[in-house]
């Protein structure tokens, strides 16, 4: 009883326990992601836009279903389309993993503090197997985007990196709605939406309307 009590101790302790990635500490984690895709110039680096992309449309795909996401062969008779749907899900996962696979993390390990004659204080993360990936103009690595991206998916905010609806440009999205990378972006969409044409349209036509009316109280405001 003694050992199984230390066991679900232990088993409890190692649940808790998530070896860290090579992220470094920074509040501008979430400006540096959006600049790496925006600005990346290397094939390793639009790679990771590439996987990002996939992400999304599996995603936008997987958003409206429920349940487990896998075409059992019994859907093929029950529910046919359902079927054809998961299997194309499943297809693009494999591609997905495939393109994932290419990236290498090594297990490291290093004492930080000596035992003192008990046990010494290790520190164990998962980085880079080389340097590879690393662009002069850009702070953030492309291994470190991926590790940021495939966080942020854990978390169940893949979908808060987006395109501006304006430029197109990658962005993170810190409200749920967001959906402009600034106010220029969204000032310019605005005023080139029907809509506000519209709305132009009508008031330069009553600006009109009150100017023929009364031609002098435009150069005579009271």
């Amino acid at each position: 009883m003694l050992d199984r009590d230390r066991d679900r101790k232990a088993l409890e302790q190692l649940q808790k326990v998530n070896i860290a990635g090579e992220l470094p500490p920074s509040a501008s984690l979430l400006d540096d992601l959006p600049k790496f895709l925006n600005e990346t110039k290397t094939a390793y680096g639009r790679r990771i836009v590439s996987i990002l992309e996939q992400m999304l449309e599996i995603e936008s795909m997987t958003q409206p279903l429920h349940g487990v996401v896998w075409p059992a062969l019994s859907l093929k008779k029950t529910d046919p389309k359902k079927y054809q749907l998961l299997w194309e899900i499943d297809k693009k996962r494999a591609f997905l993993e495939r393109d994932l696979a290419k990236y290498r993390f090594t297990p490291r390990a290093e004492v930080a503090v000596g035992g003192d004659g008990g046990p010494s204080q290790w520190v164990t993360w998962w980085g880079p197997g080389s340097r590879k990936g690393w662009e002069k103009h850009l702070r953030m690595p492309a291994t470190q985007a991926l590790e940021l991206i495939l966080k942020l998916t854990e978390m169940g905010q893949l979908t808060r990196l987006r395109h501006c609806a304006d430029c197109r440009k990658w962005l993170y999205a810190r409200f749920r709605h967001q959906n402009f990378c600034s106010v220029k972006c969204q000032q310019r969409h605005y005023t080139q939406s029907p809509e506000w044409k519209a709305h132009r349209r009508a008031y330069m036509r009553r600006r009109y309307q009150e100017q023929m009316r009364n031609p002098f109280s435009m150069r005579n405001p009271r």
